[in-house]
């Protein structure tokens, strides 16, 4: 599975600018609303420092690191989930994300027009969370709809989805977002079929500039916020493709400043992946070593079905040595002497880091 991260944001904000520092293309960018019409799509690696130092152990000829998808989406408006602005179009292009980047305008141009004519990022948060939440709600009232013969039948999980959907409402009433909603997993993999906007994971970009006041508006931001802080950060895009990026942690007072090149970037990748409670297990051998990213929790016969179907029909068992033991013998003969490499069954959990040779037979 190759995850999809999604870049929104109101129109001008420096949506494709993010998108070409991350993966090096160069579509357009240019100074009106909706340059951007159909969604730009990148493949962009995931940065392991861990694969070329097993690459080094097993004498591998090539490295593939894990790859995942990033999509910019055209600006959002208000109205968007009324189809303002073509908003439909690529609301339904969020819907297809796993996660969200959504990037906010921190910074006075007068060459570059502000669709509202005024800078202000708290405001553009709301207006894009709002027709999120909007658009949120219109697919409940579709789903109760379509449902709503449930109360009439003696199906139970209808009627449990039913009141699932009717406290989904409530809150986005209350200008909750659903990410923000304790559910159990149980109601989570119930409501995964829906896709709704709200309940993907999300990290705020705030394109800014020298010597503004970022304190300033984080406290605006946070004031009545249920938002993690360490998912906030400040970046400067410019033309000759350098960012200057700052880090904010949970203690506002603390801020690394560093400039970043192309792969200090995947830092941003890096941090969605954690959002997604995602791990990487590797496969290693002479011709290739390989990362895999999977989703924490899952079992040998899970993760063998990554790689090909056939290895999880036919799934025999997996042979498990660890990252550390790989680096601390650094010979694959040493470990086997040394009783290293561990037989797993099926329902194994996979661990980040686990090199896995997977037996099957077909």
């Amino acid at each position: 599975m190759v995850y999809k991260f999604g870049i929104i944001g109101l129109p001008n904000v420096g949506k494709s600018a993010l998108f070409n520092k991350i993966t090096k293309l160069n579509i357009p960018s240019k100074n009106f609303p909706f340059c951007t019409i159909n969604p730009n799509i990148g493949i962009v690696s995931v940065f392991d420092t861990r694969l070329e130092k097993i690459a080094n152990c097993v004498l591998s000829k090539n490295i593939v690191p894990s790859i995942i998808t990033l999509i910019d989406i055209a600006g959002l408006v208000k109205g968007a989930s009324k189809g303002e602005g073509l908003g439909n179009k690529f609301l339904e292009k969020i819907r297809e994300c796993n996660a969200l980047i959504h990037v906010i305008r921190y910074f006075k141009d007068t060459n570059i027009i502000h669709i509202y004519n005024e800078i202000d990022p708290v405001r553009d948060i709301d207006i894009i969370n709002t027709e999120l939440m909007l658009s949120d709600l219109d697919l409940c009232e579709k789903i109760i709809k379509r449902n709503s013969l449930a109360k009439f039948t003696k199906d139970i999980n209808q009627k449990v989805i039913l009141n699932l959907i009717n406290r989904c409402i409530c809150q986005l009433q209350a200008g909750l977002a659903l990410r923000d909603v304790i559910f159990t997993k149980d109601e989570l993999k119930k409501l995964k079929q829906y896709q709704f906007l709200t309940l993907k994971p999300v990290i705020y970009i705030v394109n800014t500039e020298y010597n503004i006041d970022m304190n300033f508006f984080l406290d605006k931001f946070f004031k009545n916020k249920n938002i993690n802080k360490s998912i906030i950060f400040s970046i400067i895009l410019k033309e000759n493709n350098n960012i200057k990026l700052n880090y904010v942690d949970n203690d506002l007072s603390k801020k690394n400043m560093l400039y970043i090149d192309f792969i200090d970037c995947k830092k941003i990748i890096k941090k969605l992946c954690d959002i997604l409670q995602l791990e990487t297990f590797f496969t290693a051998g002479s011709k290739e070593v390989r990362s895999w990213l999977f989703k924490k929790g899952k079992t040998a016969i899970q993760t063998a079905k990554l790689i090909h179907t056939d290895f999880s029909k036919g799934f025999i068992r997996a042979q498990i040595t660890s990252y550390n033991d790989l680096i601390k013998y650094c010979s694959m003969n040493e470990i086997r002497k040394l009783g290293k490499i561990r037989s797993e069954g099926k329902k194994y959990v996979v661990q980040d880091g686990d090199i896995i040779n997977f037996l099957f037979n077909i």
